[in-house]
């Protein structure tokens, strides 16, 4: 842990007069700020804030965190409606610390005291515990680790997925993780992967390289399980399974890692309405940018190659469907990119939660309600896209789509973020680690 040599070190001892510590910074720092930085979460390697000395020792380092926005992780902007869980920071909150960390991070408490929040809260019921596969144990040796990981849950006969939620075991080195439930379908050539990689599941980076899954979860530190409302549920088949892209970040060596799934399940008796999640695939045509060339910047060789990796290139087919060609494109050389497209709502239903997903050359995203008209609504609005921090973000209060309704998606990508290391080349929407989406979901329920 940074520790702050100097006038900040004496500032250890209590004070008698109220310093806003106990008042308004300890709140905010147990509620939002514990999970991850609390004795084994992933960020304590980083800041250990456990007891309130942490906290005034580390206030400057916190003070630069927070106010350049890198923490608390919350990617979304103020601009998209109130969600549930937020661990985003008011402008009364982050006043407050600021305020206390200019006057001195003059402790009201004695120093010694808790700050150990409560963990992130769990399902109400779990009625199956699922382990990976097998465990894995970075046989790819590589510090930055992106593993699909393969979770079967054997279930036998048609069920509603209630909740659902993922469990890190190794929390110093499981930095994020992102869930897919994938049909029976794709059960061999999900297998066919896992064989081919040595070690447990597969190295992925973009999805999980299958033909067909659809995003569920998106889990950081912090984040809390899905719970569909109540009197609702995901059908779930016989042979489906799950897929979770952990990231690794082995800052210190650990054992094999068993992250496990606990998921809340109801009989396909049950009389629930289905969660229905819908997925939006808007155009990524990314041409090469200033000083970049090389023959994979022709579009036809890079999508050739796709097509002989992956036996179809999606961005012809999401091009279509959005009515837009890559010759819309083709002026966006300057390194700035972007992409929209407009979905209009087949039938009437609530939204529950939103989602947007880009890979690492992402920089904006937003989705919004009815744009350009007197209803419109941001439902989700990112103006600084970070692979590392995708949330399944659970809408306060529903809101209704009815027939006719268009959602806007809009993704903008630079070229500025791309690994200077690969060979300059054409992006655009597929299945690789350095190819690009621009996907969104919108979870509903039957409208009431």
């Amino acid at each position: 842990m940074p520790t702050i040599a100097g006038e900040n070190s004496s500032t250890l001892v209590a004070t008698s007069e109220p310093t806003g510590f106990a008042s308004e910074v300890a709140p905010v720092m147990m509620n939002n700020c514990a999970t991850c930085h609390n004795p084994g979460g992933p960020g304590s390697l980083k800041w250990n804030l456990s007891q309130a000395r942490d906290v005034s020792e580390s206030a400057e380092f916190i003070r630069d965190a927070l106010v350049s926005g890198y923490m608390p992780p919350w990617p979304a902007s103020s601009l998209g409606v109130a969600y549930k869980n937020s661990l985003s920071l008011s402008d009364v909150e982050l006043d407050a610390i600021i305020r206390w960390i200019d006057d001195g991070a003059a402790l009201d408490v004695d120093d010694q005291t808790s700050m150990i929040g409560s963990e992130t809260a769990g399902l109400d019921e779990v009625d199956l515990v699922i382990p990976p596969a097998e465990p894995y144990d970075n046989e790819s040796g590589r510090f930055d680790d992106y593993r699909c990981l393969l979770y079967q849950p054997g279930i036998e006969t048609t069920s509603w997925l209630r909740g659902l939620r993922f469990v890190p075991e190794q929390t110093e080195v499981v930095h994020h993780a992102i869930g897919y439930i994938v049909p029976a379908s794709q059960a061999e050539a999900a297998a066919a992967r896992d064989a081919a990689d040595p070690g447990s599941g597969w190295e992925c980076f973009g999805g999980t390289g299958l033909g067909e899954d659809t995003f569920l979860l998106g889990w950081a530190p912090g984040q809390f399980p899905i719970e569909y409302p109540e009197g609702t549920g995901l059908a779930i088949e016989p042979g489906d399974f799950f897929v979770i892209q952990v990231h690794y970040h082995y800052e210190i060596e650990v054992g094999p890692d068993a992250s496990w799934l606990e998921i809340d399940l109801e009989p396909q008796a049950a009389e629930l309405e289905p969660i229905t999640i819908n997925r939006f695939l808007t155009p990524a045509e990314i041409p090469c940018g200033p000083g970049e060339s090389g023959p994979l910047c022709d579009r036809e060789v890079a999508a050739e190659a796709a097509r002989a990796e992956y036996g179809f290139l999606p961005a012809d087919f999401i091009n279509r469907s959005c009515g837009v060609t890559p010759a819309d494109f083709a002026m966006m050389t300057d390194g700035v990119a972007w992409s929209s497209c407009d979905k209009v709502i087949q039938g009437p239903s609530e939204i529950i939660s939103v989602l947007g997903h880009m890979h690492d050359l992402g920089a904006q995203y937003r989705m919004t309600l009815n744009p350009d008209t007197d209803r419109e609504v941001i439902l989700l609005d990112i103006p600084d896209w970070d692979y590392d921090w995708q949330y399944s973000y659970r809408l306060s209060e529903p809101i209704e789509l009815h027939t006719g309704d268009v959602i806007r998606l809009e993704c903008t990508w630079e070229r500025a973020r791309r690994d200077p290391d690969l060979e300059p080349a054409y992006v655009f929407w597929s299945f690789g680690s350095d190819d690009e989406m621009c996907f969104s979901t919108v979870t509903t329920r039957p409208l009431s």
